[in-house]
């Protein structure tokens, strides 16, 4: 008996403990997780490690010694004489095999590797901004889903005073209290607002099928409350542009592009080969063997090298040009994005702290009103509407300083968490 009892205990911990990851899976999906999911699962992400992965890959071989090289033939094979055609009776005919090694300039060799980790971190630099772009675009979806949801969440509780409203003035007609017209505009209104549910209803599937871009198995799941979006390190933000992942990428092009100048120079000087070859002649003489220098000649770098050093340095120059380009135009986004931020930060808190609290106050004055009958419907719907509104622009303006918000929190290459 002891021992069954032990087996399903063991039994129910482990479906417990299976089942755990399953719950937390299901529950609400607060912007973090979204985001980290997001760039574990994005393909754009992966297509970007998987280049740099090549790039890495291609360092250590890149200052190695060319192949060496298969010599093979004959030498001196006579063809006039009554020896033509033969490989063995004349003296002077070789069997020749051997290997040649070229050897190119140290400094050379340092500068392909030098090269080939610039390019290296070329890679890092894309896969950096891939991954701030996922995190970004993802946390401006979450944010567009929740905006839309608590749009429509307002937008019912409003349909639920309009029914109580539309039901009071019903029951003023019969009264007397109230005319058929106000009764009449009051079920105009509920049916215009049930018009805009339907809209704001497409309008979070919309944003939903935008999220199940990013997170295909996790768009359907609730959404957790929003982070402050308040909450921004604006002054390393304004500090650290060139932390910044697309200054962080011209950055490594600057260094890829200064490499393949010092490259280009580097052809200048010569290379060396040197071979060895064993040569076979016929029985009656003796074998032989050759070794053999070769070093390159760069006597028209007039014509050939300073040309290639000429368009590398104007490379340089270009893409000098266009990080000092893309950081005067990302200073002025930033710098804008900061005031739009700390603008709209200013008019959240005054729809907040100011304005829904009167509408609020007013509608409840009117509601209270028309229940005792010394108010009128028009004034109680005119109120709501207000109210609703309101309500619908602070939701607005809270949504354009989440993707504000997430704008900037994702621009720095150690600023990508809320």
């Amino acid at each position: 008996m002891i021992t069954k009892r032990l087996m399903l205990c063991a039994l129910a911990g482990s479906l417990l403990v299976c089942t755990a990851p399953t719950i937390a899976a299901d529950g609400p999906l607060n912007l973090l997780d979204a985001v980290e999911r997001a760039v574990e699962h994005s393909p754009d992400v992966d297509s970007r490690v998987a280049a740099r992965d090549a790039a890495q890959s291609l360092v250590s071989p890149a200052g190695q010694l060319p192949d060496p090289e298969l010599v093979f033939g004959i030498d001196n094979l006579p063809i006039t004489d009554p020896y033509a055609g033969s490989i063995t009776r004349d003296f002077m005919t070789m069997r020749k095999v051997g290997v040649m090694q070229a050897f190119p300039g140290h400094a050379k060799r340092d500068l392909r590797t030098q090269r080939a980790s610039d390019a290296e971190k070329v890679a890092q630099a894309e896969e950096l901004r891939t991954t701030l772009d996922v995190k970004r675009q993802t946390a401006q979806a979450w944010i567009s889903v929740y905006v839309a949801e608590q749009t429509l969440a307002r937008l019912r509780v409003l349909e639920a005073d309009l029914e109580l409203q539309s039901q009071l003035a019903n029951a003023g007609v019969k009264s007397g209290r109230i005319t058929v017209a106000d009764a009449l505009g009051s079920q105009t209104a509920l049916l215009s607002l049930r018009a805009r549910i339907y809209v704001a209803e497409q309008n979070v599937r919309h944003r939903r099928a935008e999220l199940a871009r990013w997170l295909p198995d996790d768009a359907a799941r609730p959404l957790a409350d929003a982070p402050s979006f308040a909450q921004l390190p604006k002054a390393e933000v304004l500090s650290n542009i060139h932390r910044h992942a697309s200054l962080v990428a011209y950055d490594a092009h600057l260094d890829a592009a200064r490499s393949e100048v010092a490259l280009a120079q580097a052809e200048k000087h010569p290379d060396w080969s040197v071979g060895l070859t064993y040569a076979k002649r016929g029985s009656e003489f003796s074998d032989m063997i050759s070794l053999e220098f070769r070093v390159g000649l760069p006597l028209f770098s007039g014509k050939r090298q300073d040309p290639t050093i000429a368009a590398r340095r104007a490379d340089l120059r270009r893409v000098a040009a266009d990080r000092e380009s893309e950081l005067r135009m990302h200073k002025a986004e930033v710098t804008q994005l900061i005031a739009d931020w700390e603008t709209l930060i200013t008019r959240t808190t005054a729809f907040n702290g100011e304005l829904l609290p009167l509408a609020k106050e007013r509608v409840q004055l009117a509601t209270t009103a028309l229940q005792s009958g010394r108010g009128d419907v028009k004034s109680a719907l005119s109120a709501q509407q207000d109210f609703v509104e309101l309500q619908l622009q602070a939701l607005a303006l809270e949504g354009e300083l989440g993707r504000t918000w997430a704008t900037l929190n994702y621009l720095q290459t150690d600023r990508s968490a809320p």
